[in-house]
């Protein structure tokens, strides 16, 4: 699912975006990863995926925040809550994207 359009604000409709990891390439925007509660995602990964979970590593290659964490946990909803926030704009909200492996 594309990435939606931006606002008159220039943000993200308020809200968690389905969308692929070209779509996040392509943007440049923070990102949100989410896990199915008690998933060891390193254990499933080859060494080129493991570089799309590295944060070192998909800021350097791609130009973007990642955070992991897990669906259903108080980190997430902390991460969702922390990364809709807008920097010196209270009460202003901004969509984050989610991309699910």
């Amino acid at each position: 699912m594309p990435i939606p359009a931006l606002n008159r604000h220039g943000l993200l409709p308020p809200g968690v975006h389905e969308c692929t990891l070209e779509d996040i390439r392509n943007r440049f925007v923070d990102l949100v990863l989410v896990l199915a509660a008690g998933h060891d995602l390193r254990a499933d990964l080859s060494p080129d995926e493991y570089n799309v979970v590295s944060r070192r590593q998909v800021r350097q290659r791609f130009g973007f925040d990642l955070v992991v964490v897990r669906a259903g946990t108080l980190e997430y909803g902390e991460a969702v809550a922390f990364f809709q926030q807008v920097r010196l704009r209270p009460g202003l909200s901004k969509g984050i994207l989610r991309l699910q492996l």
